[in-house]
């Protein structure tokens, strides 16, 4: 029994180190956004602020810090991506059900073979795949002279939409391969004696079963365009996606801009997440209680309350008590952030005065030295009549 409590409490351990590992850093980043400070951090915290989700703010020194609603490359860097989500979206999962369905229909011996050919772009690294995507196009483009083709070839978002096709399309290949593996093919077979042609079994039977799968890689095609970098930052050209705008100000240091971006990312990404889980759940409960006429009967008399409920309710709870304190320890306000400029002034005009004492200093004791015909070093250098004679291109004469 010991040594079941104890391989349980090592699991727990475990799991527990694995999610702070996995969300730990999300949790973090989500908390420095509502930092008044200009860095990202969680300490020193100045004050509990929404300031990076408006405008931002002038710095002490001139300096305007842009916020997420008034940061313009942010904006045209999301609306790029999702310019090119959609393209991609649109062009991969067709091309990855085509894909599928002619692997069911090839012989078995050339089944492995187009299998394998098909998968072979998500082996090739991104950044190939993007750079040989701008040289193929700018040879179309110069063959092609002026006009649309040329126009075409080296527009970056178009380039960006076919380098993240080669590999995302493989992506909805195996989601479809997958789906098409548990098809009965005997719908098909009766469907063609009653006499269907092949459109409508197209339509009316291939297309209906396969629509989880075109839901399913729609969302994945759409995620994993989105968050490319590695084709991108090759393929985009002159253009600006959202992740190529994110590493570009990481270069020139992190904003906090990026954190409250990141949050409001994560949260649209957990009520996604939380509401389809809501919904399916909402489903089956409902086939369970069409198919089972005595447990919609007993559910009918009592009422069952979630349990996700309660932990909505306590999550709610700890944000009160959070906000009361926060407000109760003047944290939060205009108040809080006026002290911690005021402080942050005093400590930069410190600092300021300091480095002009130490640089008056400086040459203070400089001049001294040079009055003083120069330090030993010096001296013995320049001091020494005969330094630079016998050297060529000098006149040594006296």
């Amino acid at each position: 029994m010991t040594s079941r409590h104890a391989s349980n409490a090592l699991l727990g351990i475990y799991i527990f180190v694995f999610f702070l590992y996995l969300f730990g850093p999300l949790i973090i980043m989500s908390v420095t956004a509502f930092n008044s400070a200009e860095f990202p951090a969680i300490t020193p915290w100045e004050c509990f602020s929404f300031r990076w989700f408006n405008d931002g703010k002038i710095a002490y020194d001139g300096q305007h810090l842009a916020g997420l609603a008034t940061d313009w490359r942010l904006h045209d860097g999301l609306i790029t991506s999702l310019i090119i989500a959609v393209g991609v979206v649109a062009l991969s999962v067709p091309i990855g059900m085509a894909a599928a369905i002619v692997l069911t229909q090839v012989h078995s011996k050339l089944r492995t073979l187009f299998y394998s050919i098909s998968i072979m772009p998500v082996l090739f690294p991104g950044v190939i795949i993007g750079i040989s995507t701008v040289v193929l196009w700018d040879r179309i483009a110069t063959i092609g002279g002026e006009g649309f083709i040329a126009d075409l070839g080296r527009n970056g978002i178009f380039l960006t939409i076919l380098g993240q096709t080669c590999f995302i399309a493989t992506y909805c290949f195996l989601i479809f391969v997958a789906r098409l593996q548990r098809f009965d093919t005997a719908q098909e077979e009766a469907a063609l004696d009653l006499g269907a042609s092949q459109t409508q079994v197209f339509s009316k039977i291939l297309v209906p079963y396969l629509m989880p799968a075109i839901g399913s890689s729609a969302v994945i095609a759409f995620l994993a365009s989105f968050e490319n970098y590695n084709t991108t930052v090759f393929s985009i050209l002159s253009e600006q996606t959202l992740t190529t705008v994110i590493a570009s100000k990481v270069r020139l240091g992190i904003s906090p801009a990026i954190s409250a971006l990141a949050f409001v990312i994560i949260c649209l990404t957990l009520f996604a997440a939380i509401g389809y889980e809501f919904l399916k759940r909402w489903e089956d409960r409902k086939k369970v209680e069409i198919n089972n006429q005595r447990l919609k009967e007993k559910k009918s008399q009592s009422v069952n309350i979630p349990k996700s409920i309660f932990i909505i309710l306590f999550f709610i709870l700890l944000g009160v008590i959070g906000w009361q304190q926060l407000v109760k320890n003047k944290m939060y306000g205009p108040e809080c952030i006026s002290e911690a400029e005021a402080a942050k002034k005093s400590n930069f005009s410190d600092q300021l005065k300091l480095l002009q004492q130490n640089a008056e200093k400086n040459a203070a004791s400089n001049n001294k030295n040079i009055s003083s015909g120069g330090t030993k070093e010096y001296n013995d250098i320049f001091g020494d009549p005969n330094l630079f004679k016998n050297f060529g291109g000098f006149d040594t004469k006296n």
